[in-house]
C-alpha cells in the first residue's frame, strides 16, 4: 500500500464523520519541498473557509498517526470543476456528464477519450466518446479521469 493510501485510511473516518468526501490525496516533491495535498468536497461545495479549517484538523490527524517522517507542506483544496474521477462511485454519480479519460493501454488504437459518461457495465465504464462512439473501458485500465469543466459551465 502506498503512503498516500495509508494516509487516506487514517483521515477517511474523520472526514466521513463530518459529512465530507475525500476525493484524492497526493504526496509528492515539488519546488518548495514535499507537499501533502488533500482534495475534499461536500454538498454545496468546499470553500476557502472549509479549506482553512480542515488544513488545521488534518494536519493534527496526520501528525498524530506518524506515517510521514519527512517535513512537508500541507494543502487542502476543493477538487475544482475538472474534478478527478477515482472511484467506481464517481462514474456512477457523474453519469450524463462529459469527462476526459486516459487509459494505460490502448483500446483499439485510442488511449485518450472525451465524451459523456453513460454508466457502468460491470467493471467497465461505458462512455459515449465524441470521436469513436460508444466504448467500454475496463476500470482497471483507466490511468486518469476527470470531468470536463467546459461542459459543466455550459
Amino acid at each position: 500500500m502506498t503512503l498516500e493510501r495509508e494516509i487516506e485510511q487514517v483521515v477517511l473516518p474523520v472526514l466521513s464523520a463530518a459529512g465530507l468526501e475525500l476525493v484524492d490525496v497526493q504526496f509528492r516533491p515539488e519546488e518548495i519541498g514535499w507537499v501533502l495535498r488533500f482534495f475534499i468536497d461536500k454538498p454545496g461545495g468546499f470553500g476557502l473557509t472549509d479549506c482553512q479549517e480542515w488544513s488545521d484538523r488534518l494536519g493534527q490527524v496526520v501528525d498524530e498517526c506518524g506515517l510521514v517522517s519527512r517535513s512537508y507542506s500541507l494543502e487542502v483544496s476543493s477538487p475544482g470543476l475538472a474534478r478527478p474521477l477515482k472511484k467506481q462511485e464517481d462514474f456512477e454519480r457523474f453519469k450524463g456528464i462529459d469527462a476526459f479519460i486516459k487509459t494505460s493501454a490502448p483500446i483499439g488504437t485510442q488511449r485518450n477519450f472525451h465524451g459523456r459518461i453513460e454508466g457502468l457495465d460491470g467493471d467497465r465504464l461505458v462512455l459515449l466518446d465524441r470521436t469513436s462512439g460508444l466504448v467500454r473501458i475496463p476500470l482497471s485500465d483507466i490511468a486518469s479521469a476527470k470531468l470536463d469543466p467546459v461542459i459543466l459551465r455550459g
